[in-house]
């Protein structure tokens, strides 16, 4: 199994092109917020008295890229679509390596280059962040947003296996990737708030799983922002506020009376990451049948 995660891993990197497609990727993201969408989102935080919201936006923005770029890398590293269009999969099928070792080995390796890759993007939007003005992310924060970009990697490549075990040509899964790649800066809520979506399209961002893990970032990434945008806010009128500011962005996500803990977020991933193994598992099982 670690021999086929190691195996993919070298195939990867050694195709700069797809790896350097992943980090521009990011530079894009970041270069049309930097130059678009930046200004956009924080003339909407003018008229509510906060002390530059351009720091908050920023914040926002980075933690929703970094929650997203595990899907995005994942859906241009995937080697299984390949090695079944060569036949290589069935060489794998012969080996007495068991189908489940087969499946996690492929996600483990999946995994481990989108972990990698992610964390350049981190670095990167910090290196944005204290660009602009914005403070750097004490150690304490960085290892939870370490934490929660392993989960969201786990459950996102997972998915990924799942959608990729029914697709036998690289064309089909070109074009599954452009449809999913398209969208999934809307379903995970990063490109516009979910207070700003009708309430039908915001339950469906808060229950799409991979939304949870920007909601966990952006906790971390705008703490002190918001912080420092509310100092002057009369302090009568604050907590309404800032409880606006975490529902309109989808900082944190409430369903009724109940708001979502960043506990049972992460039990959302961790059972995704579960469910979607079991499944990759048994679709690969009857494939051999």
């Amino acid at each position: 199994m670690f021999a086929l995660v190691k195996r993919n891993i070298k195939i990867y990197f050694r195709n700069k092109g797809a790896w350097l497609a992943s980090l521009l990727t990011v530079f894009i993201i970041i270069g049309l917020y930097a130059l678009f969408l930046g200004d956009q989102l924080s003339k909407g935080f003018e008229d509510i008295g906060l002390d530059e919201p351009r720091l908050l936006t920023d914040s926002w923005i980075m933690a929703g890229i970094i929650s997203v770029m595990p899907l995005s890398i994942s859906l241009g590293a995937v080697s299984i679509v390949n090695d079944r269009s060569k036949g290589l999969f069935k060489d794998f099928y012969c080996s007495p390596i068991s189908r489940s070792k087969i499946t996690l080995g492929y996600i483990l390796s999946l995994a481990l280059i989108s972990f990698m890759i992610t964390i350049v993007g981190f670095i990167l939007g910090e290196v944005y962040i204290i660009a602009n003005g914005g403070e750097l992310l004490g150690f304490a924060n960085m290892l939870k947003v370490i934490a929660v970009i392993a989960v969201d990697d786990l459950a996102t490549t997972s998915i990924v296996m799942f959608i990729a075990m029914f697709v036998a040509t690289e064309g089909a899964y070109t074009a599954i990737c452009t449809v999913i790649g398209t969208i999934s800066g809307f379903i995970t809520g990063i490109y516009i708030p979910v207070g700003s979506l009708p309430d039908g399209v915001a339950t469906a961002v808060k229950c799409f799983p991979i939304s949870h893990a920007g909601s966990m970032l952006r906790q971390i990434f705008t703490a002190d922002a918001i912080s420092e945008c509310t100092k002057n806010i009369p302090y009568d009128i604050k907590p309404d506020v800032i409880d606006q500011i975490n529902s309109e962005m989808g900082i944190v996500y409430s369903f009724g009376d109940h708001t979502v803990t960043d506990f049972e977020s992460m039990i959302i991933l961790l059972a995704t990451a579960v469910l979607f193994f079991v499944l990759t598992a048994v679709v690969s099982t009857r494939k051999k049948k």
